[in-house]
């Protein structure tokens, strides 16, 4: 190993991964919602709603920063924040709206601060050794092209606000002045309103419930061009657009400058074991120690299979055969920004092979080795086809009372419109209740189905390697790849036993060559119709 390096204190001294992604995204959700729920003037001849040019490119930052944060681009996110909480203490007049993202944006600040030390701190405990990338940086990539076109997007969609905003201008400077009567008003966002000569159009304005039947609404009529004189046609979203575009460019290329840097000098290394994770992720060790993971964009090839084939995997899976004894895994020197989020070069017998970035290892990170989970189940008792195993009394109460949740809030919602957050409550409960309806489990004559949260799997029997035991839990291994699937605690002890014998039968009969299926559970399906009745009502 090049090295030293401090592996507890490397992983020490790392920020919270919960720090951003649900204390800052928290922080930001709550202080949208105070933002959005504070009480506003309403657009009258006076005090007219103006479209702000300005604050519609602060809108840029405003929604960065809960995406950047979600994908682990801490400074930058929290940059973002900081820039938002300026700029909306400048610009919006809601002291609501300034007092909750001026306290995000501390919080964002005080992050960012803690990130940089964390960082500096990952960066001394990761040893002392540096190395020159060999050769020369790597051509500039698709990035490159993605930022440029990106660009080009943006300046278009600033030309076409330039467009249609003098178009608007030439329309109010030759319009004139008349008052429209109201004479419908349709699901409470859609006012119509009648012009003296008879002429009828419809407008949408911010507080569409404010308009009733009768009422007289000053308007701008130039011909056919109508515009209500209290709300002008507001068409900076454009501004917007156009403004996203060229940030997501300049991150883009911000990230492909990092990446070149790498060989602009001597930079920190440490060799480390390599765990294939999948296709294009790997997973670094440091002994018995996990360190990162990093995403590559092909597969390395640097591992030989454990298993020759899928039969032998079955063999090993449904215990009829010793596993594999596992060789040394491979190594290799990882080269670069040492801390999470870092860029980094993988080298390979003096080679760069891959470029990447420095993420955290998750639990879903499993390493498949020749130490298998749990028990292997054997054949057991005969049952009667199709069976099901349904959930046990304590899961369908809690359907009951997720049900009960959900009635609650739709209700709730019709009282105070305005707590939106309520419907999406509502949702996590529909979704929820529906799985502690269905079975957990089904064995027919010729597959086995589960049911999960978000998909049911169809497995064919010949697609099914077998099953092991983990406590209350079944792992079910099928498929080319040996996929593996973990049932919730399931109430029938006999439930893998019953399915080892339903394979068993169904290896009677001559393999038809089914694939496995997978389809979006019923559960998706009522969560989106109770969405769709929260929007209705």
């Amino acid at each position: 190993m090049i090295g030293p390096v401090d592996v507890q204190r490397w992983q020490a001294a790392a920020v919270p991964w919960w720090v951003t992604k649900v204390g800052l995204v928290g922080g930001w959700v709550a202080a949208f919602y105070l933002a959005a729920s504070a009480g506003e003037a309403p657009c009258t001849t006076a005090h007219p709603c103006m479209p702000d040019p300005v604050f519609s490119l602060a809108v840029v930052p405003l929604l960065a920063t809960p995406l950047l944060l979600l994908f682990g681009r801490v400074l930058t996110g929290c940059a973002m924040g900081v820039l938002f909480g300026v700029l909306d203490l400048a610009l919006d007049g809601s002291a609501a709206a300034n007092v909750a993202f001026v306290l995000h944006a501390g919080a964002c600040a005080l992050v960012a601060a803690w990130t940089f030390r964390s960082r500096a701190d990952q960066h001394d405990a990761a040893g002392a050794a540096l190395v020159s990338l060999p050769d020369l940086p790597p051509q500039r990539g698709v990035l490159r092209v993605v930022a440029v076109l990106l660009v080009l997007f943006g300046f278009l969609t600033f030309v076409q606000y330039s467009l249609i905003n003098d178009e608007i201008a030439q329309h109010v400077a030759k319009a004139s002045r008349v008052d429209a009567e109201v004479v419908e008003v349709k699901n409470a966002s859609e006012v119509w309103v009648e012009l003296p000569d008879r002429q009828r159009t419809a407008f949408q304005p911010l507080a569409a419930d404010t308009y009733h039947v009768g009422d007289e609404v000053p308007v701008l009529s130039d011909g056919t061009w109508v515009q209500m004189a209290n709300e002008p046609e507001d068409v900076t979203w454009w501004l917007t657009l156009g403004g996203a575009a060229v940030f997501l460019a300049i991150v883009l290329a911000a990230r492909e400058r990092r990446r070149r840097s790498l060989w602009n000098g001597p930079v920190k290394a440490i060799r480390l074991q390599v765990h294939p994770l999948g296709p294009r992720r790997i997973l670094l060790r440091h002994g018995r120690d996990d360190i990162a993971t990093v995403a590559t964009l092909a597969d390395l090839g640097l591992e030989e299979p454990l298993y020759h084939d899928t039969e032998q995997f079955g063999r090993v899976w449904r215990g009829e055969e010793d596993p594999p004894v596992r060789l040394d895994p491979p190594e290799v020197l990882v080269a670069g920004e040492w801390h999470h989020g870092g860029q980094v070069a993988l080298l390979v017998e003096g080679e760069v092979v891959a470029t990447s970035t420095l993420s955290r290892v998750r639990p879903r990170h499993t390493v498949h080795s020749a130490h298998l989970p749990g028990e292997p189940v054997t054949t057991g008792t005969a049952v009667e086809l199709p069976h099901a195993v349904w959930p046990g009394d304590r899961r369908r109460a809690e359907g009951v009372a997720l049900l009960l949740g959900a009635a609650g809030a739709l209700v709730a919602l019709k009282e105070y419109p305005d707590l939106i957050v309520l419907g999406l409550i509502g949702v996590q409960c529909v979704l929820s209740a529906v799985t502690r309806f269905q079975p957990m489990l089904r064995l027919d004559h010729d597959a086995v189905v589960l049911y999960t949260g978000v998909f049911t799997y169809r497995v064919p029997w010949e697609q099914v390697h077998g099953v092991r035991r983990s406590g209350p839990q079944l792992m079910l291994a099928f498929g080319p790849h040996g996929d593996v699937l973990t049932t919730p605690h399931l109430p029938d002890r006999q439930a893998g036993e019953k399915l080892m014998w339903a394979r068993a039968r169904s290896s009677i009969a001559e393999p038809r060559g089914r694939k496995v299926t997978r389809k979006l559970n019923v559960s998706v399906f009522a969560g989106a119709a109770y969405a769709a009745l929260v929007l209705f009502i």
